[in-house]
Formats: C-alpha cells, structure tokens, sequence
C-alpha cells in the first residue's frame, strides 16, 4: 500500500512540483489529508486537498503537489502574502479559463455531450450574462467606478442573503441545516444593507487591505529574490517581475487609489468576458453536437 507523501521527497530538494499518477497511489487521501475548498485556480483540477504545507491538486488521472511556505491553517495571514499573492492568483486564473476553454473546445463535441451538466442552452444564457457583466464592469470603469461598491457590490451581497434564507426555509425539513442556512442569509442581507450605508467606508477598508497585501508580497517576494536567486524554484526574473509588480500596485494603493481600482475591475471585467466567451463557444460546439446526434439518432 502507498500513500501519496511516499512520492514527494523531490519536494524537499528544491523541485517546485510533483506529479504523481492516481495509479501508484493505493491509500486514500482523507481523512489525512483535508478537502481544500478555497484555492488559486489551476486548469484540470477537479479537488484540492491539504496536508500542512503539502498542497495537491486532483485531476482525472494525476495528483500535481507542491509544497507551500506557510499552512494556511497555522499562518494564515503569511500564506497569503507568501504562497497566494493577489497578482499569482490573478495570472493563474486566466490560465486557468483560458486552458480550460481551449480544452473544452478541443475535445470531441460528443463526448462533451454525454459529460455535460447543463445543457447548451443554459450554458448559452450563462455565457451572455457573464458577457454582460463583463460589459458592465468596463462601462464602470470608463463612466462612474464607485457606482461598482456603492450598488452593485451591495446589491449582490443582499440578493444572497435573501437567496440563501429562501433555500433555508425550504429546506425546513433538515433543521439544523435549515437554520445554519438562514442565519447565514440573514448576516449576508444585513452586510449587504450596511454595504449600501457605508460603502465609502468599506472600500477605504478594502484598499488599505490591498496596499498592506502588496507591500507585503512585494517585500517578501524581493528579499527571497535577492537571498536565494540561484535557487528559486520558479526562476530568479519570474520571482523578481512578481515582486516589483506588487510593489507597483502597493504604491499605486497610496498615490493613486481610484487608478488601482480601475485596474482592478479592468483586470476583473477582462476574467469575466474571458469566462463568457469561452462559456459561449462550449455551447455552440455542444449545440452543434446535438444536432449531430439528432442526425444520427444518438450515440452509437
């Protein structure tokens, strides 16, 4: 019987990630190692999982682990400076929407077909409503910005809460569940009228956060730069470009704030259109799959 650490010994001589087939490992992950439910996006990743500092990404037929500096469980606040800056976990996202959507488009529309979720239809409607959330957030950006956190980012808050006390209650029949639910929505409609009060409040909050998140990613990254160039695992220019690019933001928080937020919903508007389209393609493939089986009365 092995385990998955078995095969992770390179991370501990400078080797950045380890890719192991699901095949060589015969021990299950849990209870050991624990489901991680919030992570920077990877493309192919299907669930992530814990175990101190070790950090594996599932795929379908791979487990991808690398080994992060801090637990975000222990150190919390030093994984995020750290190991999940803003700007990596920016870059990783598109990666991942862009690799994901290539993909997708290049598999076989019939398998896609017989693997989808939601049919082309509603993927078509999801595609137009990122596209026009995307569109909406550029119009943002060149007219009134502060129309973003004063109320649409209000509005959303409040709508799920409103949303999730409504699943509460109609879930009635579990209650221990139901009431979690509807305490939950409650918190969130009340966020999302405070928001709608204080909203020039909250977004000076939110900047102060960014500036200190950059300069501390920006000055962590840097000294790892200057102190170990010859054996930093990504390279000493990808480590140094990181760290100068958040210390350019983390100054832009201070000397130009309205520039960093239309940077930032720039860069959130451009995810979103990226997700759409993509969104819109898949469906058009699976549309035209469809057809294909209609044609030729189904799969064979």
């Amino acid at each position: 019987m092995s385990t998955l650490e078995s095969y992770l010994d390179a991370l501990h001589r400078g080797v950045f990630q380890v890719v192991v087939p699901k095949a060589l490992v015969t021990e299950p992950l849990e209870p050991v190692w624990k489901r991680s439910a919030i992570n920077v996006p990877s493309p192919g990743t299907i669930a992530s999982y814990r175990k101190g500092q070790y950090h594996a990404h599932e795929t379908v037929s791979e487990y991808h682990v690398h080994m992060d500096r801090y637990d975000p469980e222990k150190n919390p606040i030093m994984h995020l400076i750290d190991d999940a800056p803003l700007l990596l976990m920016i870059r990783e996202t598109m990666e991942t929407i862009f690799v994901t959507g290539r993909d997708a488009l290049q598999r076989d529309p019939l398998q896609r077909l017989a693997d989808q979720r939601m049919s082309w239809r509603l993927r078509i409607c999801l595609g137009a409503v990122l596209l026009a959330i995307g569109a909406i957030l550029l119009l943002l950006v060149i007219g009134k910005t502060v129309l973003f956190f004063a109320v649409i980012l209000p509005s959303l808050v409040l709508i799920l809460g409103l949303l999730t006390i409504v699943e509460g209650i109609r879930g009635r029949e579990h209650r221990e569940h139901a009431g979690k639910k509807i305490v939950q929505g409650g918190i969130l409609a009340g966020a999302g009228l405070v928001l709608f009060a204080f909203w020039e409040l909250y977004l000076v909050l939110i900047l102060l956060a960014l500036m200190v998140w950059f300069l501390s990613s920006a000055a962590v990254t840097l000294l790892r730069a200057v102190r170990e160039r010859r054996r930093l695992t990504k390279g000493f220019g990808y480590t140094l470009g990181l760290g100068m690019s958040s210390l350019a933001l983390g100054v832009l928080a201070i000397t130009l704030p309205r520039g960093l937020v239309e940077i930032l919903l720039t860069l959130l508007a451009g995810l979103t259109l990226m997700a759409g389209a993509f969104t819109l393609l898949d469906a058009w493939g699976l549309r035209n799959a469809a057809r294909l089986m209609e044609a030729g009365g189904g799969f064979q």
